[in-house]
């Protein structure tokens, strides 16, 4: 056989790094995957529409990655896109300001090739980023226990983290990310597909993961994650063939959302000094939360409206600045603030 008609065996892992504005993480990120005791991998960095430096720092990378740039379409859009020029047997995704601990791969690899066989694997977590959030792990704050089932999915008895590897060849059959989903949430929405078509996940409680936790993040946000959980139990429930249980935990989730939501524009009413839509709001929220704080802001609204708006101002602030309580994180997925 000649040289030229020599090909090179596909790797057995692709890894996916979505990038949207982030050129402070960027680099540790990439170079977590260079340090991984296993080695059998390509790297595919998706530059989804960055406006920032993110393609000069990975230029010391570039000789090691398959890197495209698209204009913006959102986390969904920029993880299809390398889902779309993966090789390998199995994918690991990858958000691009998370760090591997150097035996993630190895032991992802091994859990999956394991004698149970699962289809979907993923680890433990470190959390850092924020004063609120340092040395936590994951699975602390979002459990998980076996066996995985879309029941315990629904009903958050299990929490899947997003580092996860799979079977390429499983997320292309359960159709890839919803790219309408641009808000967060996607990859609850994908896990709940996989989940219905019976793939069997497993974890390890060992954290192989540093998983940053940022106030400008989407799960920062309580309205936009509530927005995307309300859209994917609309979509769940428009489908087919459920188990009467997974329909009530759906129902569940979707009043939940809505509440949420009333909450989240209650907040911005009180800042905006519209106190009588602030009071609608908060009322809606409060007959799903049934709350003692809701209800002493819902009176704080009729005796003190303006002492009641300063100090959600103040509280905003001290959000922001990452000193106080980062967002109202409702949901464990992490993912770049896309536009």
């Amino acid at each position: 056989m000649t040289e030229a008609a020599k090909t090179e065996a596909p790797p057995k892992v692709s890894v996916i790094i979505p990038a949207y504005n982030m050129a402070a993480y960027i680099s540790e990120s990439v170079s977590s995957v260079l340090a991984q005791s296993f080695t059998d991998y390509e790297i595919i960095v998706v530059n989804d529409g960055s406006t920032d430096e993110t393609e000069r720092m990975l230029a010391p990378f570039m000789d090691r990655i398959t890197y495209v740039r698209q204009q913006n379409r959102g986390l969904s859009g920029a993880r299809n896109a390398g889902l779309r020029l993966a090789n390998g047997e199995y994918v690991a995704l990858l958000d691009a300001d998370d760090i591997w601990l150097p035996g993630y791969l190895e032991k992802m690899v091994a859990l999956l090739e394991s004698e149970a066989a699962p289809d979907v694997v993923y680890p433990n977590a470190i959390l850092f980023g924020l004063p609120r959030w340092d040395g936590k792990l994951f699975q602390d704050i979002y459990p998980s226990s076996t066996p995985v089932t879309l029941e315990k999915l629904l009903a958050r008895e299990c929490t899947v983290f997003v580092s996860v590897m799979c079977r390429r060849s499983l997320i292309v059959e359960v159709g890839l990310f919803d790219e309408r989903i641009r808000e967060g949430g996607e990859d609850f929405d994908l896990w709940l597909r996989m989940a219905q078509r019976g793939c069997r996940f497993a974890f390890t409680t060992e954290p192989l993961v540093k998983y940053r936790k940022r106030a400008d993040s989407l799960s920062s946000s309580e309205e936009r994650l509530a927005r995307s959980t309300l859209y994917i139990c609309e979509k769940f429930l428009a489908g087919e063939g459920h188990a009467p249980q997974a329909a009530r935990l759906v129902e569940g989730l979707r009043a939940e959302a809505q509440a949420r939501i009333n909450r989240s524009i209650a907040l911005q009413k009180i800042t905006a000094r519209d106190f009588d839509g602030a009071s609608r709001h908060l009322s809606l929220a409060n007959s799903y939360f049934r709350s003692f704080k809701l209800t002493l802001a819902g009176a704080a609204l009729k005796i003190m409206p303006e002492l009641l708006a300063r100090m959600m101002e103040r509280r905003q602030k001290l959000a922001g600045s990452g000193n106080g309580a980062a967002g109202a994180d409702t949901a464990p997925g992490k993912n770049e603030s896309q536009s």
